[in-house]
């Protein structure tokens, strides 16, 4: 019962950020695809849908327990991915680093909970 419960606390803790960042790119969708590596393209446009769809589509997933493993792995390998293309913090200097790195290191400590959850969590395969 308590690990039942824990893992369903840690899963409404962390869900908010995903959607909070699914939902910046709806509203904002023009701006994120401006910020992407590849700028105003087919393909910067791409990337935030397909970032679109792994935030809020795995967020809706998570708070229901709908497929909880493949989830977490998708989110590990899209935060790692994130973390490299948007927190380079080994171009920067002074307190521009610091808080590239703060950022960067914030995300390997989310990853770090995402891996808790692909190794433990009980999947619910609801719609099979």
């Amino acid at each position: 019962m308590y690990e039942k419960t824990v893992l369903i606390i840690a899963r409404i803790i962390i869900t908010p950020l995903f959607i909070y960042s699914g939902l910046g790119k709806v509203l904002h969708f023009s701006d994120n695809v401006a910020k992407t590596p590849f700028g105003d393209t087919l393909v910067g446009q791409l990337m935030i849908v397909v970032a679109i769809i792994i935030e809020l589509g795995g967020s809706l997933c998570f708070l229901t327990g709908y497929r909880l493993k493949s989830v977490s792995l998708i989110w590990i390998v899209y935060v790692f991915l994130t973390s490299i293309l948007f927190h380079q913090f080994w171009l920067y200097t002074g307190a521009q680093q610091s808080s590239q790195f703060i950022a960067f290191g914030k995300n390997l400590s989310i990853i770090a909970g995402l891996l808790y959850f692909s190794l433990f969590s009980p999947d619910r395969h609801r719609a099979n």
